[in-house]
């Protein structure tokens, strides 16, 4: 298998996400979705094919193999968390949440991702409603004035410069 760019990976994602959808996947439907014109298209399934992540008979429908299903669930699985952390505790909003974790989701490493969904469940397990580093996180974005923002597990004030 040829090295997976993030071009490739947002094909496999697509070509999933539509045979979700429609079962039956054209090369018009992802020329569609992508913003391009179908020779792009049979370009890059032509990769995909080489790597063995998708399949077509002549002039067929497009099939993810097996592995290549597997990849697309994986990166879109990568991206949905990336894009819950940017939302839920970066406090982004939606549509730049989900923009800026498609582009990081193709970068990031898997021990990076691992911490990272390690951290999310473990926001997911506390036991209060909203942690209070989180709270105070929300309260530092959301000032404007110099006085500081006090932590509850210290007795210093944290100065604004």
């Amino acid at each position: 298998m040829s090295n997976m760019t993030p071009r490739k990976e947002d094909y496999i994602k697509e070509i999933y996400k539509i045979a979700e959808k429609n079962r039956a996947v054209r090369i018009k439907d992802i020329a569609q979705v992508m913003g391009v014109r179908a020779p792009t298209v049979v370009g890059i399934i032509s990769l995909l094919k080489e790597d063995g992540l998708v399949a077509q008979e002549p002039y067929g429908y497009l099939e993810l193999t097996q592995p290549g299903r597997e990849k697309a669930k994986s990166l879109i699985q990568r991206e949905q968390l990336i894009r819950r952390f940017f939302e839920d505790v970066l406090e982004l909003p939606s549509d730049e949440a989900k923009e800026n974790a498609c582009a990081i989701e193709h970068y990031i490493s898997s021990s990076c991702l691992e911490r990272l969904v390690s951290f999310i469940e473990f926001l997911h397990t506390c036991p209060y409603e909203k942690p209070k580093f989180l709270e105070h996180f929300r309260q530092f974005l959301n000032s404007k004035d110099s006085e500081g923002i006090s932590c509850c597990c210290c007795s210093e004030v944290t100065q604004k410069k």
